[in-house]
């Protein structure tokens, strides 16, 4: 029986340390996965349970020393957020028993979470804090830095009562002042809506949207706007009448372009609500 050639050898050698790589490659990627589903499944719920234990901290709230609009860098509300947030984490875990040897570390600014077991970091995390007065509608994060699936729990200030209410939610959902928002000339800021987020006792799941999906809501805005034939006056802007020439473009540009077979088979494509 002839011995295997170099070249046979080489080639057995390969295959088999090309197996072991993708093996590892695999169970790697299946790691991450499985950290990000650790987020993705705990995020809401340990946002809820924050926010309820800061809404049950009146005293504590009351003694802190706010800022307009933002809480500051290293501001109390933030120290106050992450003991909040080490608590509601210890009663989750009763809940969530596949996270009993799960421990965090929290630290400022907003609420920055660790996750590891037996020393090991398994994954990160991050609420979003935001603190303000009257409707409660502050500008939010510029689009180059948000992240519109992050948890937000927003503290909404009445300084006269001395009184302070809590809400949470998910960034994307507590995007927009209204139906007719504009688009700022220059890099975005989204602004903030207390009103549009979930009071503490209403569940929020967890919902991934494209990091681009904040566009959608400047151009529901734009359409709203050319539409509605009762806009005040000091409400109109230049980027209306920029909006309603990209319209006709559009239009005419479909039309076009587009046979009366195919603009049927759309037309019953189209959802009929």
């Amino acid at each position: 029986m002839s011995k295997p050639s170099n070249k046979v050898i080489e080639i057995t050698v390969n295959k088999i340390i090309d197996t072991i790589l993708n093996k590892v490659i695999e169970t790697t990627e299946n790691k991450e996965k499985k950290d990000i589903l650790l987020w993705e499944k705990i995020c809401m719920p340990l946002t809820q349970y924050t926010a309820k234990i800061l809404l049950a901290k009146q005293k504590e709230l009351e003694k802190i020393k706010w800022t307009d609009s933002e809480a500051n860098i290293d501001s109390e509300f933030s120290k106050l957020a992450c003991e909040s947030c080490k608590e509601a984490y210890n009663e989750i875990k009763k809940k969530y028993t596949e996270f009993t040897d799960v421990n965090i570390q929290v630290k400022i600014p907003d609420i920055n979470i660790t996750f590891f077991k037996d020393e090991n970091i398994i994954t990160k995390g991050k609420i979003e804090l935001k603190s303000g007065k009257g409707k409660g509608i502050i500008p939010g994060s510029t689009i180059g830095t948000l992240d519109i699936n992050e948890p937000v729990i927003f503290c909404l200030r009445n300084e006269t009562k001395k009184t302070f209410d809590i809400r949470y939610d998910q960034y994307h959902n507590c995007i927009g002042e209204s139906k007719i928002d504009m688009f700022q000339d220059r890099t975005p800021r989204p602004k903030v809506n207390f009103q549009k987020m979930k009071k503490i006792d209403e569940e929020c799941n967890y919902i991934q949207k494209d990091k681009n999906d904040w566009i959608n809501h400047y151009a529901e805005c734009a359409i709203h706007r050319i539409n509605n034939n009762n806009l005040e006056k000091s409400n109109k802007s230049w980027q209306d009448e920029l909006v309603e020439k990209i319209k006709i473009m559009c239009i005419k540009y479909f039309i076009k372009e587009t046979s009366v077979e195919e603009f049927i088979k759309l037309k019953n494509l189209q959802d009929p609500k």
